[in-house]
């Protein structure tokens, strides 16, 4: 009799998991494998080399190196490191798939609260922004932009990381 419990009760997990399972679409998938041949270099935005006291944006332009189309889904991740404690940006969430053929760019956005220290802001003086693009692909870029002011406690950060367009 037990057993039968467990048999019936197994059956029914199951087909609960397999309702529930086909009742919530699955993400889609990138339509070409992650990008791993890359370059990243700083273009665009409003950010200026040594900081401004305000929040600023510099862009990221990723360029396909290799000889085969990839893909990109959604926002990279970024570390500003420092001989101190690191700051992670905060993701913004979104994005849809961006195939980049061989040659070609695709771009993402570094929003940061810029500190020059004088405000009695906790700062964070970073000496690289390490990227980790969707896919696992670690890149490190020289940062230029001056003192941030530590947002990752914040409930509402002034600094985030745009999905790759």
């Amino acid at each position: 009799m037990q057993r039968t419990r467990k048999i019936a009760l197994g059956v029914a997990v199951s087909a609960l998991v397999s309702s529930v399972t086909a009742a919530v679409p699955a993400a889609a998938a990138p339509s070409s494998p992650a990008c791993t041949n890359v370059t990243l270099s700083w273009v665009g935005g409003t950010a200026k080399p040594g900081g401004s006291e305000r929040q600023e944006t510099a862009g990221v332009q990723v360029k396909n190196t290799g000889d085969h189309t990839c893909a990109l889904l959604g926002a990279p991740s970024v570390m500003l490191t420092t001989d101190g404690a690191p700051e992670t940006l905060r993701q913004q969430p979104g994005g849809s798939s961006v195939d980049l053929a061989p040659g070609k760019t695709a771009k993402f956005n570094v929003t940061f609260l810029s500190d020059n220290g004088k405000n009695g802001n906790e700062v964070i003086r970073p000496d690289q922004a390490v990227v980790t693009l969707p896919g696992g692909t670690v890149k490190t870029l020289t940062w230029k932009w001056g003192s941030v002011t530590r947002q990752e406690a914040a409930s509402h950060p002034g600094n985030f990381v745009s999905p790759i367009t």
